[in-house]
């Protein structure tokens, strides 16, 4: 191989190892903001179990404050217990 052709050849090595890495600097606030709305999904939910954990721990604490009333039905619940407030805030 004669030299101008090595020199040729390795101005071509070095002109796609340029382009490789322009290519990636160009594509890198692509990759950031996807990893940045990844991120953001993944903290929403595990935000969302926590809220459905604490949904149910309140839930448990609703059913065991209705059986120290007197063991309602779910349906009944709410309904009976905004007339009675209702009643309460009338005779005030």
């Amino acid at each position: 191989m004669r030299a101008n052709d090595l020199g040729e050849s390795l101005q071509s090595v070095q002109n796609r190892q340029l382009s490789a890495v322009y290519k990636f600097v160009r594509e890198m606030p692509d990759l950031v903001m996807i990893s940045f709305w990844q991120q953001l999904i993944v903290n929403i939910q595990a935000q969302k179990r926590r809220l459905d954990d604490e949904m149910r721990r309140l839930d448990v604490e609703e059913d065991a404050a209705w059986v120290r009333l007197g063991g309602r039905s779910k349906n009944e619940r709410s309904t009976e217990l905004v007339r009675s407030v209702g009643k309460r805030v009338r005779q005030s």
